[in-house]
């Protein structure tokens, strides 16, 4: 039952949105046990790829989720430590990804895109010593720049990748003797991809975007261990 609905959701059958058959409906249908859809369910809810709605009628039962993020970064998470990604690849991949965000929301901006982004800037300011609010900021800015460049499945790449090691970037926040200050100098480099989004300068986009991400790992990461 588990891979009939993922080819269901792969072949267009089954949309975000849509509601499963109920439980009985499906027994009958796939000539299974209660008991395998049931497991089959939980499976597919755990993964993030369906949603269980309460209430009655056609908004409830289980229903294909629309927010596949969570799901993605759960198996990015487990891939990660699993196959003992490095430090050096992640690092690469987020170079990689986010130079070519950058470079295309400089070219696609429009002033409400700016200040939009001005906004993120200006909260993690006043974030205080809230690390969770300021992590939550900073990978909205991020992802908003993704989105600003069109390319919706490298923003939830981005939001995937970030979300995949959210636990080891709060562990090494909580390393540093002044977080708040390594936090004020994250947002002078926001503000500076900021600017270069705003004049519409791609190649200073990316340059500001790579370096911010580089130098987070490799000056402030790195070295404090």
């Amino acid at each position: 039952m588990f891979a009939q609905i993922q080819q269901k959701i792969l072949d267009g059958s089954l949309r975000a949105g849509q509601r499963l058959p109920s439980e009985r409906e499906l027994v009958s249908a796939l000539g299974v046990s209660r008991t395998s859809v049931r497991e089959a369910l939980r499976a597919l809810e755990a993964m993030g790829i369906i949603e269980a709605r309460t209430g009655s009628g056609q908004d409830a039962g289980s229903v294909v989720t629309d927010k596949s993020t969570p799901a993605m970064t759960n198996l990015l998470r487990l891939h990660i430590a699993l196959a003992k990604i490095s430090l050096a690849d992640l690092v690469e991949t987020r170079v990689q990804l986010e130079r070519n965000a950058a470079s295309g929301a400089a070219s696609a901006r429009t002033p409400e895109d700016v200040r939009r982004l001005a906004d993120l800037v200006d909260a993690m300011r006043s974030t205080g010593s809230d690390y969770p609010e300021f992590n939550a900021l900073d990978t909205e800015f991020h992802v908003a720049i993704a989105r600003i460049s069109g390319n919706a499945l490298a923003a939830d790449l981005m939001q995937a990748l970030r979300g995949a090691v959210e636990h080891e970037m709060a562990a090494a926040f909580a390393r540093f003797d002044d977080w708040r200050a390594v936090a004020n100098s994250l947002v002078d480099e926001h503000e500076a991809i900021l600017r270069a989004i705003e004049k519409g300068d791609s190649d200073a986009a990316a340059d500001q975007v790579s370096e911010h991400i580089t130098r987070f790992y490799q000056d402030r990461i790195l070295n404090a261990d």
